[in-house]
């Protein structure tokens, strides 16, 4: 068996250096059809079953799962998975949101976070690799305060009666499952379960109200869970107890905000690669001497700057990300990778609505034409940066310069 699962791992070790390639061949392939999807707003299906394809599914599971991931870790992998996504993303943004909340599911139930029997994991791996199961993630509610959770389930024979409302469920429109954080009355003192819900359960009523002007095609509407039943096999305690979500050395919050920077990012070279095509092969020179837009320097000189901070905003996602991943493994501090987490979210979120609202400037008239729909870069960074406002972050940041203090853990840091 060891043998068996070192030549697994080696193999695994093999199919992550493809993964590069084929994500960059994705964004090339999804930025075609991205201003329909953002037009219809439609669950981009088509394009999940691509990456799928490509063999990024393996990428969420261990290798003893019949994934490629290095470790058996919630962050496995991190600054690779984060370049993934900002490809794809580059492509075409609702896709890789989508994605990026499948993908947490499936690293909550087999990164350790969570106590999950091994039948359950066998079972859900399978459908992830061979059954195109789909994984949401349904935890947002309305409470006042950002990351509570009180929606509550009751025990019955058998499992549990789920009812409830959560918010902004990504991805919900073509999941098989959704997971979603809860409290067991009762036992409310014991903190937040995971609760594994079947999307075509009786009692789940999805509101399809997600109407927003950005990220369009996320379905990122209400559900109601009403009198909703959930095997008991498919409720996942926080592994580390109570405090498992938000404790002090748990990593949940710094991974999970670098999913959606990279989203963001992404956002911003897609921008990047409509601005510099448009100004390729549509614009007029602003200069009568000139023949070629391409030739402008002023449109030169934006579009430079633009590549150069991305670039930069990249670089500090990289960093941070391989931060998330030492912390896990206690090889960096928790505080530490939070502020840095921070940090580069705040320079990604700033250097993105900067990039994307030059896109008509530098293109020209021609291009606010709605057949482009090239207003989607800066709609859709707009929507996915207000996830979490990174005002809010700089002044945790200042705080860590200015007396040393770390963010209190929560799921936003």
């Amino acid at each position: 068996m060891a043998a068996e699962l070192t030549e697994a791992t080696q193999d695994a070790a093999i199919a992550r250096t493809a993964i590069p390639a084929s994500t960059k061949s994705l964004r090339q392939e999804f930025a075609q059809t991205a201003a329909e999807v953002d037009r219809t707003g439609s669950d981009p299906a088509a394009n999940l079953r691509r990456i799928h394809d490509a063999g990024l599914t393996r990428l969420l599971l261990p290798a003893a799962y019949g994934g490629v991931a290095s470790a058996q870790a919630l962050a496995a992998d991190l600054p690779l998975i984060t370049d993934v996504l900002t490809e794809i993303s580059a492509g075409e943004s609702a896709t890789a949101q989508i994605w990026s909340i499948h993908l947490v599911a499936a690293r909550l139930i087999f990164g350790g976070a969570l106590t999950v029997d091994e039948s359950v994991r066998a079972e859900i791996a399978h459908g992830l690799l061979n059954d195109g199961m789909r994984l949401a993630n349904s935890a947002a509610e309305g409470g006042p305060r950002r990351g509570e959770y009180h929606v509550t389930a009751d025990p019955v024979e058998g499992g549990f009666r789920l009812s409830g409302v959560k918010l902004f469920n990504t991805g919900t429109a073509g999941a098989t499952y959704t997971i979603t954080p809860v409290r067991i009355r009762g036992s409310e003192d014991k903190g937040v379960v995971y609760l594994l819900v079947r999307m075509d359960a009786e009692g789940v009523k999805p509101h399809n109200d997600w109407d927003n002007m950005g990220q369009r095609a996320t379905g990122s509407g209400t559900i109601t869970f009403e009198n909703v039943f959930v095997p008991a096999r498919y409720c996942f305690p926080m592994a580390a107890g109570a405090d498992g979500l938000t404790g002090p050395s748990s990593v949940i919050g710094p991974f999970f905000q670098l999913l959606i920077s990279a989203t963001i990012l992404g956002m911003g070279f897609g921008a990047l690669d409509a601005m510099a095509a448009f100004v390729r092969d549509h614009a007029r020179p602003n200069l009568p001497t000139l023949d070629r837009a391409a030739d402008d320097p002023v449109n030169r000189l934006h579009i430079g700057r633009a590549s150069a901070a991305l670039a930069a905003a990249h670089t500090l996602q990289r960093d941070a990300s391989q931060m998330v991943v030492d912390a896990e493994t206690g090889a960096a501090d928790r505080g530490t990778c939070a502020v840095q987490m921070m940090r580069s979210k705040t320079v990604t979120v700033e250097t993105v609505l900067d990039v994307t609202s030059q896109v008509h400037g530098l293109a020209g008239g021609r291009a606010t034409g709605n057949k482009y729909r090239l207003d989607r870069f800066w709609r859709n960074a707009r929507t996915l940066s207000v996830h979490d406002p990174i005002d809010a972050m700089a002044q945790q940041i200042g705080a860590f310069e200015i007396h040393g203090a770390p963010p209190v853990p929560s799921v936003g840091t």
